[in-house]
């Protein structure tokens, strides 16, 4: 049986809550070591000028609609910033019976190539955290996003799920 800790409690003034979500974030991530299927997984530093790593906002935010695709605005996504603190556990338990975890070689735009993603699904909490691996001199994994799954959106995971390689 999977063990979640609580959803973050977020006010609607959530821009004002990021410094507390970014100390989960660096509790998981930053100070302490977290592996799947025992191998590291590593956070990018945070770009020149940023206060935080790239991937921390990707996990906390989402793609504001308006305009065109070319907007790069993001904002806090309550769904994802709620469930920030369930991503470490989710990649630790990966072979508990409430996650559905799946394989798939994908072209990696940063990458220029194919790489192996790891999608790890706790349906039951509407939630995926994908993964990518890349090999360098070991074997590593970097997180690519985590979301909150939609109903509109089951359908097309599960879709993704029967077409991937079963992890466990």
């Amino acid at each position: 049986m999977l063990n979640l800790p609580e959803l973050v409690k977020i006010p609607d003034d959530a821009i004002f809550q990021v410094p507390e979500l970014f100390k989960i974030f660096k509790r998981d991530f930053i100070d302490s070591v977290t592996y799947f299927m025992a191998y590291l997984v590593i956070i990018s530093r945070p770009r020149a000028g940023e206060v935080y790593p790239e991937i921390f906002w990707h996990i906390i935010s989402k793609q504001e609609q308006k305009g065109s695709k070319s907007n790069n605005t993001r904002g806090i996504d309550y769904e994802r910033a709620k469930r920030l603190c369930w991503i470490k556990p989710i990649i630790q338990n990966f072979r508990d019976e409430e996650i559905t975890c799946w394989k798939s070689k994908e072209f990696d735009k940063n990458a220029g190539k194919e790489l192996e993603k790891y999608y790890l699904w706790y349906k039951n909490g509407k939630f995926l955290v994908i993964l990518k691996c890349v090999e360098t001199h070991k074997k590593k994994f970097f997180i690519v996003t985590s979301f909150y799954v939609f109903d509109s959106n089951v359908r097309h995971y599960e879709e993704l799920c029967k077409k991937g390689e079963k992890v466990c």
